[in-house]
């Protein structure tokens, strides 16, 4: 947008500051600078809607700016926002109302009282908020009103929110490319050059009539937006005590079915909260507890009625839950914060709060009930070039503490895990990532490995894979263990297999071993399965959750993108039957792309999937060293899927100037070793890719204030000068490199975090939205925290200016920081 002061202040700045006078705008006149405020565009157009000034106002009304907000109503925009992971109502959701209208993530005290969001974007989202330059002594000086505020901005400021968005590209098919040099020539308003007198000021109306201009080209109709059906897709099961009814967590349509096992069959279905995604009964079975991954909150269920009769709220993204044999606790992992609420089931209320490791998953009481092991899918931080150590929290159910922490060497992505009955041992899922080991690797089949690990009662760990030399098990995700103690059930979420595992041959073959066998040998010899692994069970598509019948007969599987229940007969080993959720019966794009994302077929020797890196489209907080940047040189921090859609470009070097470019040939050349996608596949997994979902953000809620220390933050954040008055350069200046919405520029910058055997310094600044969720941090994954990136790795401020910065400020800036 051209400025009003291209040929000098002129008329504009008069008439903007008499006619803010009648607004009350005169109250800045003379005041000393302060926190600006939004006036909005009404405002301005008490001067800028007449001849003399070029009826900017009007002209503004008719661009597509003045009706951005109103775009946000349009069907289209749900299935923009569907596509880019947002979960909530485009109205409402920050991402979009950052390009959508003004002011979007400043608080109330922040907008006048005339100011208005659903006028789009206005004057001030370009000239900045317009309080303090409003007044007429400001508004003649123009070095003192951009002192106080004023904007002038460049061309190339509008690619903030012009930029290529996969999303809407989708969507908006029909629509032509954005040009810039078209689009500023659209946008210009330039005072008439025969009107930029002052003294033309006192002689205009407070608001002249001017007829508005009839645009210039009218824009052809988007298509119709599809609306994607709502699946099923079915997590996690449970029996209910006298095993009449199967309970099934169905995480998408945030409902509970259930199954009469008897005819197995679907009987009924029950809203739940938002993703339910574990369900515990009592030992009475009168009530159940259904952990709501969207909600942070535990559903209670009555078990006769099939109604929710109370909702407890707990921490973030809550998984496994578990009631304790007494019936006196309920365990919930909240597996966003590590950390275990504990739930007094007399009073539905906390009482206390247990730290458990990263991400913990899973839950499982042992048969005497005095005890419950929890596992964590992510690795401890380990450091650079380190293996990945993962743990296991042990937890004494008489006074409810943590009485232990097992380590698991060498493991990640521990999930589901199960007691044998005997009380001797625990088996648990696991993978075992070989992530410092050159991605060439995977041409061997040693790259990522997955298995089973045993913890004794004694507190010992074995482990042992699943895999075998020419048929790898990928991605295991629960375990149960029959009745009787002698076979373990394994789920391969991305094979589409159930795996059995004779336990009995399994711990012989553990304990007639040396330790070093147990240690080194065992753990890595995919020679090893062949003598405990009895079957692999085809089932249908997705499995994830298990459960067994109590005479040991049956076992129940839920097929995530099936939307269906794999009913095996255990004497047989054999599914006998599919039990439909009634999920709708067309197979989307999405739907295709999903399955693409938790196939092992895409790899070779079918090792791995998309979502083995990348479990629930985030993180698994490892590092691999890819052979594009060099063998076994520079391993790069994995960095999450969710909300990637509009963030281009990809890597970390940005080479890839899209999301089909970062998956075609150059991923099946450097990573799954295998034939690319074909076209149609690329744009199914293309498709799933820009919708994976970004939780909302736990530290501010969309119109929440900002607390004060949050708001210093914001200071820090946004700030251009240093503690001694000095100017930051722009390339020292967080906004620089990290500008809203989307706080990344898509622009290489060199930050000064080299490692000696990286090719190049420069890295794509990432995206800030939910950064607090995707530790560690840097290229690399070499900070552990936030406060390290400053602390720690930017010694000569190359990474923005922060070495004059207190610790409080710094406190202050990562408060913020949360906040995005």
């Amino acid at each position: 947008m051209k400025s009003l002061f291209r040929d000098g202040p002129g008329l504009a700045v008069a008439l903007l500051a008499s006619a803010l006078a009648a607004h009350g705008a005169d109250n800045y006149a003379d005041a000393p600078i302060r926190d600006p405020i939004y006036i909005g565009a009404q405002a301005c157009a008490e001067c800028h809607d007449s001849p003399d000034t070029g009826a900017q106002y009007s002209q503004w009304r008719t661009t597509a700016h003045s009706r951005a907000f109103e775009a946000l109503t349009m069907p289209e925009s749900k299935e923009i926002a569907r596509l880019s992971g947002i979960t909530e109502d485009p109205l409402k959701s920050r991402m979009c109302l950052g390009c959508h209208t003004t002011a979007s993530d400043e608080e109330d005290w922040r907008k006048d009282a005339g100011f208005q969001a659903r006028d789009g974007m206005q004057c001030e989202t370009c000239h900045g908020p317009g309080s303090e330059y409003a007044s007429d002594g400001v508004m003649k000086d123009r070095a003192e009103a951009m002192k106080r505020g004023l904007r002038i901005i460049a061309k190339d400021d509008c690619r903030q929110c012009h930029r290529p968005k996969g999303s809407h590209d989708m969507v908006l098919k029909g629509r032509k490319p954005f040009d810039l040099e078209e689009a500023w020539r659209t946008i210009a308003h330039p005072v008439p050059k025969d009107k930029h007198t002052a003294s033309t000021a006192a002689k205009l109306p407070a608001r002249a009539a001017v007829p508005m201009p009839a645009a210039t080209t009218t824009p052809s109709a988007p298509p119709p937006a599809h609306v994607e059906p709502i699946y099923k897709n079915p997590l996690n099961l449970a029996l209910s005590p006298d095993g009449r009814e199967l309970w099934v967590a169905c995480e998408q349509a945030g409902t509970v079915a259930v199954i009469d096992t008897a005819t197995r069959t679907k009987t009924l279905e029950f809203k739940v909260g938002g993703q339910p995604t574990e369900i515990a009964f009592e030992p009475d079975g009168k009530r159940a507890f259904v952990s709501n991954r969207l909600d942070d909150s535990v559903s209670v269920v009555d078990v006769a009625g099939h109604r929710v009769t109370a909702t407890i709220e707990v921490g973030d993204e809550p998984h496994g839950v578990l009631v304790d044999r007494a019936g006196k606790y309920l365990y919930v992992l909240n597996t966003s914060i590590d950390n275990v609420s504990v739930i007094d089931l007399a009073t539905l209320t906390e009482v206390k709060r247990l730290s458990a490791s990263r991400s913990p998953w899973d839950l499982a009481l042992s048969p005497d009930g005095r005890t419950i092991v929890v596992t964590n899918v992510l690795s401890r931080y380990t450091g650079d070039r380190n293996p990945s150590l993962s743990e296991l929290t042990v937890i004494d159910t008489e006074r409810a503490v943590v009485k232990d922490r097992v380590a698991v060497p060498g493991a990640n992505l521990l999930e589901g895990i199960a007691w044998h009955p005997s009380g001797q041992y625990a088996v648990f899922t696991e993978l075992r990532s070989k992530n410092l080991v050159p991605m060439t690797r995977i041409n061997h089949g040693w790259t990522i490995t997955n298995g089973l690990g045993i913890l004794w009662a004694d507190g010992r760990v074995d482990q042992a894979l699943l895999d075998q030399n020419d048929l790898c098990f990928p991605d295991p995700t629960d375990v149960v263990i029959t009745p009787d103690g002698k076979l373990a059930f394994v789920s391969s979420s991305s094979s589409d297999r159930v795996a059995v595992v004779d336990l009995g041959k399994l711990t012989r073959l553990l304990q007639a071993a040396t330790p070093e066998e147990r240690e080194h040998v065992i753990p890595n010899h995919t020679g090893k399965p062949a003598e405990y692994v009895i079957a692999y069970i085809p089932v249908n598509t997705t499995p994830r959750g298990l459960a067994c019948s109590t005479d040991g007969s049956t076992l129940y599987v839920a097929s995530k993108l099936d939307d269906s229940v794999t009913v095996v007969d255990v004497r047989a080993l054999a599914a006998v039957r599919r039990i439909t959720l009634d999920g709708p019966a067309e197979v989307t794009v999405h739907r295709r792309g999903e399955r693409l994302f938790h196939s092992a077929n895409v790899a070779f020797r079918r090792q791995f999937s998309c979502s083995t890196c990348h479990p629930d489209g985030h993180i698994d907080n490892l590092a691999y060293s890819i052979e594009d940047s060099g063998v076994g040189m520079n391993p790069v921090d994995n960095r999450t899927l969710r909300g990637i859609a509009d963030t281009a470009p990809f890597k970390w070097s940005g080479v890839n100037p899209s999301l089909k470019r970062q998956c075609g040939a150059r991923l099946a050349v450097f990573i799954t070793r295998i034939q690319p996608f074909t076209t149609e596949q690329l744009e199914d997994l293309h498709d799933y890719l820009c919708s994976i979902p970004r939780p909302p953000n736990r530290y501010r809620k969309l119109g929440e204030d900002l607390t004060e220390a949050q708001r210093r933050g914001k200071g820090v954040f946004e700030r251009t000068h240093r503690n001694d008055g000095s100017v930051i350069p722009s390339e020292g200046r967080c906004t620089t490199c990290h500008p809203p919405p989307l706080y990344t520029d898509g622009r290489l910058h060199d930050v000064g975090t080299q490692f000696p055997l990286d090719r190049s310094g420069k890295l794509d600044p990432p995206h800030l939205m939910n950064i607090y969720d995707s530790a560690p941090y840097l290229h690399n994954g070499i900070a552990r925290t936030l406060e390290e990136i400053w602390t720690v790795y930017n010694p000569e401020d190359r990474h923005g200016v922060t070495n004059d910065m207190t610790k409080d400020q710094l406190n202050d800036l990562v408060e913020y920081l949360k906040t995005l």
